[in-house]
């Protein structure tokens, strides 16, 4: 679940350019995850401190990311990233209130250039802390450097699946992608919050229960 992907969707679908658009943003977006996935496995191999799952490095990212994501689960589930954003809107003056600015995201991706949005995609599409678990994990199987290329790019593939069937539903049927990226956008606004949590609990349990099986 990529919910940031599909935020990025709903502004391209909306531009009169969203094919391109898409296309730009998905392919920034590819290029940058599996460049730096890529590097980060052979850094990885070289560094001599990866030699299995089981080694000290694998052990304390395993430990280290799920106690993160534990964290992030119990944020959410008391709401403490809402009261944050709340002190932070009073800090500013009732000027800065009344306009309520757009994110900078969205602002970059509604100008409708290619270029620009294919920087949005290289921009915003860095790695995260559950891909970089994967990364780990794929340099500590010791594969071939082909096996490693395609676990890459099929972990990616998989990864950008919110933006991929949207743009296959473009070429072949825009009128119906366009509603039912937007009934899945709503969807995911209603119960996103609820999702985040189970995702980010289980994924939490299941690292510190393998890094402490491993240790």
């Amino acid at each position: 679940m990529y919910p940031t992907l599909l935020a990025a969707v709903v502004i391209l679908l909306s531009q009169p350019r969203r094919l391109p658009l898409l296309s730009a943003y998905l392919v920034g977006g590819l290029t940058i995850s599996i460049g730096l996935g890529l590097g980060i496995i052979a850094a990885l191999k070289g560094s001599g401190q990866l030699d299995s799952s089981r080694s000290g490095m694998s052990v304390a990212a395993d430990l280290a990311v799920g106690g993160l994501a534990l964290l992030l689960a119990v944020a959410l589930a008391t709401r403490a990233d809402e009261r944050m954003r709340e002190r932070r809107k009073s800090k500013h003056s009732p000027k800065e209130k009344h306009e309520g600015r757009d994110p900078w995201s969205q602002r970059i991706l509604s100008r409708g250039s290619v270029p620009i949005v294919f920087a949005a995609g290289l921009a915003v599409n860095l790695p995260g802390a559950a891909y970089l678990i994967g990364l780990k994990d794929i340099a500590a199987g010791h594969h071939t450097v082909a096996s490693d290329v395609v676990l890459v790019v099929g972990f990616n593939l998989i990864m950008f699946t919110l933006a991929e069937i949207p743009l296959l539903g473009l070429i072949l049927a825009p009128e119906r992608t366009e509603g039912l990226v937007q009934r899945m956008d709503l969807w995911l606004s209603s119960n996103g919050r609820r999702i985040a949590i189970v995702l980010s609990g289980v994924l939490g349990v299941f690292l510190i229960v393998r890094g402490i099986s491993h240790a």
